[in-house]
């Protein structure tokens, strides 16, 4: 009997604790009611979506006008670096003789004044005879001069004796300049002129390219190239644009260009050559652009990437935050009415920065979602 009543206590005790509970909820839910069916943010009747208006969708859409711009579009062709033509030097000898040093290689990097061959030459031990007779004649005549002159003021002898040596004197100072200024086209220097040697100097800073010169070698022919010099300080690029383009690229056009052996080095100028002919075997048109090169690592027939900016019509642009995928095609939301947008198809082009030109399906002027577009991107596919 007493363990009857245990029971009963027991059974008493967790039905009132469950009845608090109950109560507590009840109160809760007074208090907190749960919160109802979300308030629509739009609504969509014939594809066109309306804003409810004061609702933080609408702050979070921004409209704009489409506009209409000229944007240079960047044609990407082939190129190749070369040497300058007038930056090119074929070197020949002045004398002909046997020459007696020639210490170089192609790819060699050499010095205006420096030293390439040096050359024995019959030829120039006559022109530094010549000079020396030249001097001595002028000293000499030079002093006929004054003597003629001394005994024509004390009345030893006629004016024309005096004009005479003045003529001889003359032209004896035009025979030394004509013999230093063949010495100074030899590029003479005092350590070697006395004995009869010539040198092969670099008139530019440049790379050898080309050597047919050797030592011990007798040259006879002062017209054959012995040496091919290139200066690098600046070189050009050759842009191969197809025939098909060959109408959009201009002179003065800006040319940018990066190289494949140095993905992070690059130049930009405009365009300051067009060639009047097609390359036969290729059919394209070469434009070329200066790049400076201080440092000559950039070597003829070096590949490189030219980017030409070609001027394109006024196009409508829109930025790419505008656009949105529906079915696989593109479209953005046209501003109709204030608060109302309708979803448009549009075709676009190539990518220009942070917009897109629209080849179709948008007028300059009309107005649309620039961003915030996907907030009305709903599910419905009409």
């Amino acid at each position: 009997m007493h363990a009857m009543n245990k029971r009963r206590l027991a059974f008493a005790g967790a039905v009132a604790l469950v009845l608090f509970f109950v109560i507590i909820g009840v109160v809760r839910q007074h208090k907190h009611p749960l919160p109802g069916p979300p308030v629509a943010m739009f609504s969509k009747h014939n594809g066109v979506v309306t804003v409810v208006d004061d609702l933080p969708l609408l702050r979070q859409l921004n409209v704009a006008p489409v506009t209409e711009r000229e944007v240079s579009h960047g044609l990407e062709v082939p190129g190749t670096v070369q040497a300058e033509p007038n930056r090119v030097i074929n070197m020949s000898v002045p004398v002909g003789g046997r020459v007696l040093q020639a210490d170089i290689h192609p790819g060699q990097i050499v010095h205006r004044g420096e030293t390439l061959a040096i050359l024995a030459s019959g030829d120039f031990d006559q022109a530094y005879a010549d000079l020396t007779k030249a001097r001595a004649q002028t000293a000499y005549e030079d002093r006929v001069v004054k003597r003629a002159q001394n005994v024509l003021n004390v009345g030893g002898n006629a004016a024309k004796d005096l004009e005479a040596a003045k003529n001889d004197a003359a032209q004896a100072q035009a025979e030394l300049q004509r013999a230093e200024h063949r010495l100074e086209a030899l590029n003479a220097r005092p350590d070697l002129a006395a004995r009869g040697e010539v040198p092969l100097v670099s008139p530019v800073d440049g790379v050898v390219s080309v050597v047919n010169i050797a030592q011990g070698e007798n040259i006879t022919d002062t017209t054959a190239v012995q040496l091919v010099l290139f200066d690098l300080a600046e070189v050009q690029v050759e842009a191969a644009v197809p025939e098909s383009n060959m109408s959009d690229v201009k002179l003065g056009h800006t040319m940018r260009i990066r190289f494949d052996a140095y993905p992070d080095r690059g130049c930009a100028g405009p365009i300051f050559s067009l060639e009047p002919n097609l390359r036969a075997d290729t059919r394209r048109m070469i434009a070329r652009v200066a790049c400076s090169n201080p440092d000559m690592a950039l070597r003829p027939n070096m590949f490189a990437n030219a980017t030409i900016d070609v001027s394109q019509p006024p196009m409508i642009m829109v930025p790419k935050t505008a656009l949105l995928m529906n079915n696989d095609k593109l479209t953005v939301f046209v501003e109709i009415a204030p608060r109302q947008f309708r979803r448009r198809l549009v075709d676009v082009s190539y990518d220009e920065g942070e917009s897109v030109r629209v080849l179709s399906g948008l007028k300059a002027g009309e107005r649309v979602v620039t961003r915030g577009a996907i907030l009305l991107n709903d599910d419905d596919n009409d």
